[in-house]
């Protein structure tokens, strides 16, 4: 039998490929918000003449879809991109007018330093971009220890010209590596829209994070009796399925039970 592969984090899941009707990027359709009597909003497509409702995997799961972490993601390096231009903005203020300066002096200790540190990845080319704030982000802090010396020596004008220059460039370097960084965020999301036929009169669709491959499943690949966690949705487990050069695990979904699961009933599939 085949299927029609996807994935949730580093979860695998399938349907069979007979249940799937279309796939589409969720950019490409138009949803529709429809509120419900106990204050639910649900999406809901237009297809082949009929209301569609699109459930979310990721609220099924009861789990953050990747779109949602994405945003998260975006809306952190914002911060902390400002955070930066704050940052050089008091120094400025303090070598002008005086005072002492509070703001982290070790790159390791600012939200960002303390984010960057421990931040991973799978995605290759976001990890070799990241690496590359380590030089200016690093340049910027050392600049408080050395241009407050200045200032305490009597050379607050030498001080200020050297932070209006390297100051200036190495916070343009930064900035050019936070937009970067946001850019390669911003293309990952790609969220799908599979439609599926659920029963022969209903169609839904099921929103997903990545479409993976169509394979072939035989008879004694198929558990039904595995008592590992199974939700109302799933049908079986799936073994041994080569998936991207890798032997996985993968969850079967019944269509015709997305609609009557617990997580359904609880309001809990919209994304």
């Amino acid at each position: 039998m085949e299927y029609l592969s996807f994935r949730h984090a580093r979860q695998h899941f399938a349907v069979p490929i007979e249940s799937v009707r279309f796939i589409a990027a969720e950019s490409a359709l138009t949803p529709t918000q429809v509120a419900t009597g106990k204050g639910q909003q649900f999406d809901m497509v237009e297809f082949e003449g009929q209301a569609c409702i699109i459930l979310s995997l990721a609220r099924l799961l009861n789990q953050p879809s990747e779109r949602s972490k994405s945003r998260d993601l975006l809306a952190l390096l914002q911060a902390r991109e400002q955070d930066h231009i704050n940052w050089l903005n008091t120094l400025k203020n303090c070598l002008q007018h005086g005072g002492s300066f509070d703001l982290a002096r070790d790159p390791h200790q600012c939200k960002f330093g303390q984010w960057y540190d421990h931040f991973q990845t799978e995605d290759n080319q976001l990890q070799h971009v990241l690496r590359s704030f380590d030089e200016p982000h690093k340049r910027i802090h050392a600049l408080a220890d050395q241009l407050l010396t200045l200032r305490d020596n009597d050379q607050a004008e030498e001080a200020l010209q050297i932070l209006n220059n390297q100051g200036s460039n190495t916070l343009q370097r930064l900035r050019d590596l936070f937009a970067e960084v946001s850019a390669m965020v911003r293309s990952s999301i790609r969220p799908t829209v599979i439609m599926l036929q659920s029963s022969e009169q209903q169609t839904l669709g099921l929103r997903v994070d990545d479409v993976g491959e169509v394979f072939s499943c035989n008879a004694a690949q198929l558990e039904k009796e595995q008592q590992d966690y199974m939700p109302p949705f799933a049908r079986g487990w799936l073994k041994g399925i080569r998936i991207g050069g890798n032997e996985v695990t993968i969850m079967e979904i019944n269509p015709a039970r997305l609609l009557s699961s617990t997580a359904i009933n609880e309001g809990q599939m919209l994304a």
